[in-house]
């Protein structure tokens, strides 16, 4: 496949719908990184310096637990369908897939919230290690509810390959929390109960956008193109079919997620810290991790809007297409990633000392570790596209595993003795053993990791060192990369080039073309 082919491909004509190109998507996935964290940084700024650490701590907790619980609830059905609605939009069978998996996510989302709402005293303790939070489980139960609802519907519209809605469902989320967030804090209360609030009407509110995007683009498609309710499914073909590689999603989710918060966890119930000092750890900690965390959201979506390409090329039997992409990818990212990290690490101290008038120095000390550990997590998102294009959800099931072990020994080892930044440490070790494992199975699996994938696996390690050597170790790849080969390969960079030269054409002004009649601007 040429890299004309690769940038422009069209897409399906079964479903109808306009999709991205893999270009187009890369366009408004830099345009929201662009944005996203401006809004962010914002955002944290004034949460830090308006609540304490202990309250901050509370806040981490309590999304944690919310962004953890959404996923396992709906059993990994929406995470199937990236592989999926593409292969039922070719057969005509799109209606069906949807209306069977939106009833099934919709009865369980509301068993969830049942649950949780009257989990009381019990919750309370689980999430905050007291019984003394009872008052913000309702608030969590309905936070619960708008999480599993927003990730319905941009999963939806990424497995689509509709990243530019995506892409507006982000901001308008994060916008909404900023302001929403201000508004609570200084006009209502200043403690957890009005960020959880802010959160899930923020998440509410980009939901219900990207619900009405998808019914009204439905109803305006032409029938002669909408996908009907002729390709009937039989739903054991359905399921049995769909289950396997949903509940491997489902238990990858679980680990994904408890791996998130599974340093948290430990520093709550295991670090031999009282509740108060060690909810103020973790606020130290959440300081630490949200500019990090941005680049794990970018490298999560980028891994997103690549997997129906890849399943694409997957399915036509274009393995060699699936190497050449897996691998660039990740070389971009990597070095994205580290630029990005360098950059923070040089404005750090006067974010933390001025910014947030000195009350997180804690995490200012770990900050270095939080970038290198998020960087690695980041990049296995990439790799395990091709595990998921292979159907081998359990090997990165069994990676995350190992990760998992790896870093609840550590923390058991290292959190008595250096307290926060022994679970960091914990962590760093335990993602960075998750990133080698799925690159190892890929290559199991027939994938070419290039030398250069592996250099640049291992670079975010020099954060660790802080800014001047990071500096110095990202320049010397920088023109490794100008100067060889050994990098990026003489064909990833002709692909590169024509990735800009498209990207060039996307970005200028765009000229009125006329539709035809009834036929809607949303699809072509």
């Amino acid at each position: 496949m040429s890299s004309t082919e690769i940038l422009s491909e069209a897409p399906p004509a079964a479903a109808g719908l306009r999709r991205d190109t893999l270009a187009t998507s890369v366009v408004f996935l830099i345009g929201l990184s662009c944005i996203q964290p401006v809004v962010t940084l914002a955002r944290g700024l004034l949460f830090c310096r308006w609540l304490e650490p202990v309250q901050m701590g509370c806040w981490d907790m309590a999304l944690s637990f919310m962004s953890l619980a959404a996923p396992l609830v709906v059993f990994g059905i929406p995470g199937s369908f990236g592989r999926y609605v593409e292969t039922y939009a070719q057969r005509g069978q799109l209606a069906m897939f949807l209306r069977r998996t939106t009833i099934a996510t919709v009865v369980l989302m509301m068993l969830a919230v049942a649950i949780v709402a009257n989990g009381g005293a019990t919750l309370s303790w689980m999430i905050f290690s007291s019984p003394n939070y009872t008052h913000l489980i309702w608030l969590v139960a309905f936070g619960l509810a708008t999480l599993i609802i927003f990730g319905f519907v941009t999963e939806l519209l990424t497995a689509l390959r509709m990243f530019r809605v995506v892409s507006g469902l982000q901001v308008i989320k994060g916008v909404c929390f900023a302001v929403m967030g201000a508004l609570l804090l200084l006009g209502f209360s200043r403690g957890p109960a009005s960020l959880i609030v802010a959160h899930s009407v923020a998440t509410l509110l980009a939901a219900a956008a990207g619900g009405w995007w998808i019914y009204t683009a439905w109803n305006e498609l032409p029938p002669a193109a909408r996908p009907t309710q002729e390709g009937y499914i039989p739903q054991r073909d359905l399921w049995q079919r769909l289950m396997p590689y949903a509940v491997w999603m489902w238990v990858t989710n679980i680990l994904t997620n408890v791996f998130e918060i599974v340093d948290r966890l430990m520093i709550v119930h295991c670090s031999r810290m009282t509740p108060h000092e060690a909810l103020e750890a973790v606020g130290q900690y959440h300081s630490s991790r949200i500019v990090p965390m941005l680049f794990v959201s970018f490298a999560a979506m980028l891994a997103s809007l690549v997997l129906p390409h890849l399943s694409r090329d997957w399915e036509a039997g274009r393995r060699r297409d699936v190497d050449a992409r897996v691998n660039l990818t990740l070389k971009m990212l990597s070095m994205a990633l580290m630029a990005g990290s360098i950059a923070v690490l040089w404005v750090s101290p006067w974010l933390f000392h001025l910014a947030f008038k000195g009350r997180y120095d804690g995490g200012l000390e770990v900050l270095p570790w939080t970038l290198s550990y998020c960087a690695w997590f980041g990049m296995s998102f990439v790799v395990v596209n091709y595990l998921l294009c292979a159907e081998r959800v359990r090997m990165s099931t069994l990676a995350l595993l190992a990760g998992l072990v790896a870093n609840v020994l550590l923390n058991l080892a290292l959190l008595p003795v250096l307290g926060l930044m022994g679970a960091v440490l914990a962590t760093a070790f335990g993602k960075f053993l998750v990133l080698g494992i799925v690159l190892w199975f890929s290559r199991m699996l027939g994938m070419k990791v290039h030398g250069g994938t592996w250099l640049l696996a291992i670079m975010p390690l020099a954060l660790a060192g802080g800014a001047a050597v990071a500096t110095v170790i990202f320049l010397a790849f920088v023109v490794t990369t100008l100067m060889t080969d050994r990098i990026f390969r003489s064909d990833e960079k002709q692909l590169f080039h024509s990735l800009l030269g498209h990207l060039k054409q996307r970005l200028r002004p765009a000229r009125i073309i006329h539709q035809p009649a009834g036929v809607s601007p949303r699809f072509r």
